[in-house]
């Protein structure tokens, strides 16, 4: 099993990355994971099962219980994930996991317990991914009656998405140069792709991509996938049309102030500059 990691900042493109790699005839990419809840509950665990021992030597009196190391932790959830892998292969060559939160933060130890895996991240420029987050917890607020996904989009207790943007592109700017400062140089394992080449020369990207995960493709495979991927199909064939947004490209140029929009890129160029994201002339 050639085994590979995907995803990025949420409402970067992540979903849209996952689906064009599922649609090879050769990959595997089914589903959106969250390795972090995972995660988060080996923590609980490792720390529920210290105590109940401890708590057991205490009752029958001895001086000192050596407690489990993270490390027996650590295999296990690695050992889960190898196994989800495993298990969504249904005999393909290439299996993807895909997943935002803990693959950006963890990369590196992914590449180095899964040996000669691959890692694919695609990035967004802040401003229309702080758009589509705020837009995409309202939905969520309707669909399941939650406030906690409006409560989250507060700045300084009020709802205003001129400074939500300005906020979240100051975080963007400094989440993308944690990301680089992670990147080993010329790592062969690691391919960084933005959602706006993606969707402005998806054909010249796909290929990029699967050339980088080693699986072959033709004509017909690229037409195929690029076909499927478009905001219409998916709207189509989703129960959850809504979920899929514009897809804008323009800097939040229909929804915020031309103040706001300048201040967001002064405050993430930097990492635009990484990215070689380009500013529209306009905003320069």
């Amino acid at each position: 099993m050639s085994l590979f990691f995907c995803g990025g900042i949420a409402k970067s493109g992540t979903t849209l990355l996952q689906r064009i790699l599922n649609l090879h005839d050769d990959i595997s990419c089914e589903f959106e994971d969250d390795l972090n809840y995972l995660l988060q509950e080996f923590i609980k665990i490792h720390k529920g099962y210290n105590l109940r021992i401890k708590q057991t030597g205490d009752r029958i009196g001895l001086k000192e219980v050596k407690p489990v190391s993270s490390k027996v932790y650590d295999k296990a959830l690695f050992k889960i994930i190898y196994d989800i892998a495993e298990e969504r292969r249904k005999g393909k060559k290439f299996v993807g996991i895909s997943d935002n939160n803990f693959f950006i933060e963890n990369f590196n130890i992914l590449h180095n317990n899964f040996i000669n895996s691959k890692s694919i991240i695609i990035f967004r420029n802040p401003i229309d991914r702080a758009i589509s987050l705020w837009n995409h917890n309202h939905r969520l607020y309707q669909k399941e009656n939650n406030y906690g996904h409006i409560k989250v989009l507060e700045i300084d207790g009020k709802l205003d998405l001129n400074k939500f943007v300005i906020f979240k592109s100051d975080l963007w700017n400094s989440q993308v140069k944690k990301i680089f400062e992670k990147i080993k140089k010329k790592d062969k394992n690691l391919l960084l792709v933005t959602y706006e080449s993606l969707c402005t020369k998806k054909s010249d990207v796909v290929k990029k991509i699967f050339n980088f995960i080693g699986c072959k493709y033709d004509n017909s495979t690229i037409n195929n996938i690029i076909e499927n991927t478009s905001l219409e199909n998916f709207k189509a064939k989703s129960s959850y049309p809504e979920f899929y947004d514009k897809g804008s490209l323009n800097f939040g140029e229909d929804f915020l102030s031309s103040e706001t929009i300048k201040k967001s890129i002064e405050l993430s160029k930097e990492s635009l500059d990484l990215l070689n994201i380009k500013i529209p002339d306009k905003f320069e």
